[in-house]
């Protein structure tokens, strides 16, 4: 085998200190439905070592909620394109290296720098997931498949069972927890929570609409708006409380608090099913396996099976802009303020 990629000697590491790298650079909502899953290696395997490579977005969700990991934060767009940057990969490839890992895990969404930093960290165990896209995927010493019915939560709990059978360890519970959150408080505002963000254009319902659901709600009940720092935003009708968190923290103890949350498929609403919040949500082009992964029961996601082209997004990655050249953004524009707002309100009831 070639040196570069000769990995060190496989250590037994039931009962004594494991280096374990796990790779999660990506977006706040990816790292919500995978925080369980740190959280759980960190109770279950104390004497463990767990170092974290995630985004600056989703960096505080592991520093409040799993102290116990180390964090290493990269820009995820310029982590993703190393593999084709020689300069930028040989940084990372030395941050990686100095962590000595005995084990790597990789995430069901990460790209090919993240399989080949694995490898090449010299780890005795590389494990991720199955995606025959993923040009490096063969890198790996395991490749778990994906199931597509599965939920994003399910696929990553699956390649860390994967990971323990490898390593001779029992499994995890079957069930996945939601995450715990409880450590970054909760403001006790009961109002209805509204975030219109999403990080891609094609996944937001149109502002304004937002904006005329906010205003019709707030004639009957307390509103808090998270602001987007958009100009459509002066408005808003001033009986409506605006919130600008300075922080994730702040943002996740607003929300924490809230009797409602309304918002687009997108990290917000992964926050609200794991904190329990009941919600409204603009579906948009996210596929099934996106749906809240807890407290279902208390959504109402708003998609129509009578689009065709709903969802949009790939099993293995989204796919950044509208697919309708007919009627674009036919699953944003399908919804109505007035057809929401009897929604919301019979939600409340």
């Amino acid at each position: 085998m070639n040196s570069i990629l000769q990995p060190r000697p496989f250590r037994q590491t039931m009962h004594r200190l494991m280096n374990l790298l796990i790779f999660k650079v990506n977006q706040l909502g990816d790292n919500v439905v995978f925080l369980p899953l740190v959280q759980q290696l960190a109770a279950h395997f104390p004497h463990w070592r767990i170092t974290v490579m995630t985004s600056p977005a989703a960096a505080p969700l592991y520093e409040v909620a799993c102290p116990e990991a180390r964090l290493l934060s990269f820009n995820t767009q310029d982590f993703n394109s190393s593999w084709k940057n020689p300069a930028r990969l040989t940084r990372l490839l030395r941050i990686t290296r100095a962590l000595k890992p005995d084990t790597c895990l990789l995430g069901n969404d990460q790209g090919n720098a993240a399989h080949l930093l694995a490898r090449l960290s010299r780890a005795a165990l590389c494990v991720g997931p199955h995606v025959p896209e993923r040009k490096l995927c063969f890198l790996l010493h395991h490749r778990e498949p994906l199931i597509e019915t599965d939920s994003a939560a399910r696929q990553n709990w699956r390649i860390a069972q994967a990971m323990l059978a490898r390593l001779g360890h029992p499994a995890l519970p079957d069930a996945i927890p939601a995450p715990d959150l409880s450590a970054f408080g909760r403001e006790g505002h009961v109002a209805i929570a509204i975030h219109a963000g999403a990080s891609r254009a094609y996944k937001r319902w149109p502002l304004e609409r937002f904006i005329a659901l906010a205003n019709k709600l707030a004639d009957t009940h307390p509103v808090l708006w998270f602001d987007q720092n958009e100009a459509g935003e002066e408005m808003l009708a001033p009986r409506i409380r605006r919130v600008t968190p300075g922080s994730l923290h702040d943002f996740i103890r607003h929300l924490a608090g809230a009797r409602h949350f309304i918002g687009n498929n997108s990290g917000p609403m992964n926050l609200a099913s794991a904190l329990g919040i009941p919600g409204t949500i603009f579906n948009g082009p996210s596929r099934p396996n996106w749906d809240p992964m807890w407290h279902s029961e208390k959504f109402d996601l708003l998609r129509d099976a009578a689009l065709a082209c709903q969802p949009c997004d790939l099993f293995s990655r989204p796919v950044n802009h509208c697919q309708n050249t007919f009627h674009p953004m036919a699953c944003m524009d399908r919804w109505s303020v007035d057809e929401v707002h009897q929604r919301v309100l019979a939600r409340l009831e």
